[in-house]
C-alpha cells in the first residue's frame, strides 16, 4: 500500500494502519542489523500481539524507520519486494592476521566516506590545474632490496629528520609532526577511532589498522585511531609506503606478513622509524626493549621485530614479545572543533571550509563532506581566523 509523508515521519503510529512489507526484505534488514526479525520485534514491542504483527510483516512507520536505522540502509529499501544487492566500494584486502574477521559494515561506511572525500578533492585539484604527484607509484615494481631507496625518498620528499622524533613529547606528538609534513606534500592523512561523527560506533583495531588509497593527485591514508599511539605511528608510515608503491589496500599491519607489498611496507616503516645503523649502535640486549621503544616512539613489538631481523634475538624471544604485547588502545569519545580536522584530514578540512565560506561550495555540502552540521562549518572558519 502507498505510504504517506505522515507515516514516513512516524507521526501518530497508533492512529494509522501499519505498513505491509515484504518478509524477505524484513529478514534481510534484520540480518544486517545483527538479529532476527523475531528478536527485533521483541526489542521494540512489549505486547505479544504487536510482536506477532511485526513478525507477520506489518510494521508502523516508526518501527520500520528503527529497523532501517539499525540495518544502516535507506528507509525506502524496506518497501522493496526483494532484498537489494548492495554494491560496496572495493579495495584490496591485504590483512594477514590469522583468522582475520570479515570487514564490517562500519569499515565499508568509513571507506565509502573517504572515497567520497577523495573524489571531491581530486575534482577540486583538477579545477585548479594541479599536476600529478610524482612520488605516487614511483616504486611500483619495488622489491625488498629497494627498501633503503624508498625510505630515503620518503625522507627527502617529506623533509623528515631525526628532530621530528627527538623533538616530540610522545608518540602522539610524533604522529602529528609526521602527518603535518606528509600532508604538506599532498598526501591527506585521516586518523579517527569511530565511524564518521558517530562517537559511539568505535572502529575495531582487531579488524584493521589502516588503509591507503593511491591516487595521482589526491592520495589518502587512513589510520585507525582506536589503536595505541605507538602503533599508529607505524601504521602511518606503513600506509604511506603504499602510496609510494602506488598500491591501495586495507592492512592489519601484521608484523610477519607474507604478501609482497605488505612485507615491503612493513620494512619501509621499520627502517624509517628505527634505522638499522642507529639501532645497531643503541642495542645492547633484550633489556633495552622498553628503553628503545620509548626512544623511537614505537611499540615494543616493532623493536623486537627489528632485533629479530638483525639477528639480535631469536624467534622464540620475538614470539614471546608478540604473545605478551598488549598495547593499550585509545578509549573515550573525543569531541569539539579541535578533533574535526584530524578525523577528516587537516588539509582537506581547510580546503572544504575555505570553499564553503567563499561561496564555491554550499554549506550543506561542505557539512556532509566533514560529517558535521552546517553551523559547524562557520565555527571552524571562525576558529581558523582566530588562530591565523
Amino acid at each position: 500500500m502507498p505510504y504517506s509523508s505522515r507515516q514516513a515521519a512516524g507521526t501518530n503510529d497508533d492512529a494509522v494502519e501499519p505498513l505491509t512489507l515484504s518478509r524477505d526484505v524484513l529478514d534481510w534488514a534484520s540480518q544486517r542489523a545483527g538479529m532476527t526479525l523475531e528478536a527485533f520485534a521483541k526489542a521494540i514491542a512489549k505486547r505479544e500481539t504487536d510482536q506477532d504483527r511485526i513478525v507477520g510483516g506489518r510494521l508502523t512507520a516508526s518501527q520500520a524507520a528503527k529497523l532501517a536505522k539499525k540495518a544502516k540502509v535507506p528507509f525506502g529499501y524496506l518497501f522493496l519486494q526483494t532484498p537489494p544487492e548492495l554494491v560496496r566500494p572495493s579495495i584490496p584486502d591485504l590483512r594477514q592476521v590469522q583468522g582475520a574477521v570479515p570487514l564490517s559494515d562500519d569499515f565499508y561506511e568509513v571507506l565509502e566516506d573517504v572515497l567520497g572525500k577523495q573524489e571531491w578533492y581530486a575534482d577540486f585539484l583538477n579545477e585548479h590545474g594541479a599536476q600529478p604527484l610524482d612520488f605516487v607509484g614511483r616504486f611500483q615494481r619495488a622489491t625488498l632490496r629497494d627498501v633503503p631507496k624508498i625510505v630515503s625518498d620518503i625522507r627527502t620528499t617529506i623533509q623528515g629528520t631525526d628532530r621530528d622524533r627527538s623533538g616530540s613529547t610522545d608518540a602522539d606528538d610524533y604522529f602529528r609532526r609526521l602527518s603535518t609534513k606528509i600532508e604538506a606534500q599532498g598526501v591527506l592523512v585521516i586518523k579517527t577511532s569511530f565511524v564518521k561523527s558517530a562517537t559511539r560506533r568505535g572502529l575495531s583495531e582487531k579488524e584493521f589498522r589502516g588503509f591507503a588509497l593511491a591516487h595521482p593527485t589526491a592520495p589518502f591514508v587512513f589510520v585507525n585511531g582506536r589503536d595505541a599511539e605507538t602503533a599508529a605511528v607505524f601504521t602511518l608510515l606503513h600506509e604511506l609506503a603504499h602510496i609510494w608503491l602506488g598500491a591501495s589496500g586495507v592492512s592489519d599491519v601484521a608484523i610477519t606478513p607474507t604478501h609482497g607489498a605488505e612485507r615491503i611496507c612493513n620494512a619501509v616503516a621499520g627502517e624509517y622509524l628505527v634505522p638499522a645503523v642507529d639501532f645497531r649502535d643503541k642495542w645492547s640486549g633484550p633489556a633495552d626493549l622498553e628503553r628503545l621503544s620509548r626512544f623511537y616512539r614505537v611499540s615494543r613489538l616493532v623493536i623486537a621485530r627489528r632485533a629479530l631481523d638483525m639477528s639480535f634475538v631469536d624467534q622464540a624471544f620475538y614470539d614471546e614479545i608478540a604473545r605478551t604485547s598488549k598495547v593499550s588502545k585509545r578509549t573515550g569519545a573525543p569531541s569539539g572543533l579541535v578533533t574535526i580536522p584530524g578525523r577528516n584530514s587537516k588539509r582537506f578540512t581547510k580546503t572544504v571550509v575555505s570553499e564553503a565560506m567563499s561561496g564555491n561550495t554550499l554549506l550543506r555540502d561542505a557539512a556532509a563532506l566533514l560529517n558535521v552540521r552546517p553551523d559547524t562549518i562557520v565555527s571552524l572558519a571562525k576558529e581558523r581566523k582566530k588562530n591565523a
